[in-house]
């Protein structure tokens, strides 16, 4: 591994033993290995080195990398249930297996690489959704607001369904709004109909 050391951006540091001051300087991407982090030097580790080097120009930092998903296959069928809120016959629909082999893989058996790639797909999605906070998405999971069709069916297909997040999203805030307007006045909550009809076509209809 190449080691590049360059003049670090801080104030002069002090050599306690002489008293002379030197330019601080920084230590990128040191050759050490972190056990389970797959080589990376983390913020932990890089405190631990910096103990142990006595020369006070040399600053240690850990290395910059990208967020790992290190979650199971298990986690991901997990999170793929819970977060679009299907019954274990629809999450098997979903994968295109059996109960038992959901169930399997919830108990932690090992996917075949092509099932490993599809759940992680959705799993990744199932993410989207969930930081998207739509409210109460479990109840719009299987309406026919999307052209005719519910978000379970796309689920089932090759489609990738971050594209209808915003359509489900927008539908979402909407009735929440009527919801609270309705509960406000008094008045009995509109039909479904009602408040998909305030939408522009292009909202909720793919050409």
């Amino acid at each position: 591994m190449t080691i590049t050391i360059q003049p670090y951006p801080s104030s002069p540091v002090q050599d306690k033993k002489t008293n002379n001051f030197h330019p601080a300087i920084k230590l990128i991407d040191p050759p050490v290995l972190t056990p389970g982090t797959g080589g990376i030097l983390t913020a932990q580790s890089a405190t631990e080195l910096n103990r142990w080097v006595y020369d006070p120009r040399i600053h240690i930092e850990p290395s910059q990398s990208k967020h790992i998903d290190t979650r199971s296959p298990a986690d991901h069928v997990a999170n793929i249930r819970d977060v679009f809120s299907v019954n274990m016959s629809d999450l098997a629909s979903v994968l295109g297996v059996t109960r038992p082999t959901v169930y399997a893989w919830l108990a932690g058996q090992e996917p075949k690489e092509e099932a490993v790639i599809r759940i992680q797909q959705l799993s990744r999605a199932a993410d989207k959704f969930n930081h998207a906070n739509i409210i109460r998405l479990d109840k719009l999971v299987h309406r026919p607001i999307l052209n005719g069709r519910s978000l379970l069916d796309i689920l089932k297909t090759d489609e990738d369904p971050i594209t209808f997040l915003p359509t489900l999203k927008a539908i979402a805030d909407r009735e929440a709004q009527t919801r609270r307007e309705s509960k406000g006045s008094g008045k009995h909550l509109r039909s479904l109909d009602d408040v998909l009809s305030e939408f522009p076509v292009s909202i909720y209809e793919r050409s």
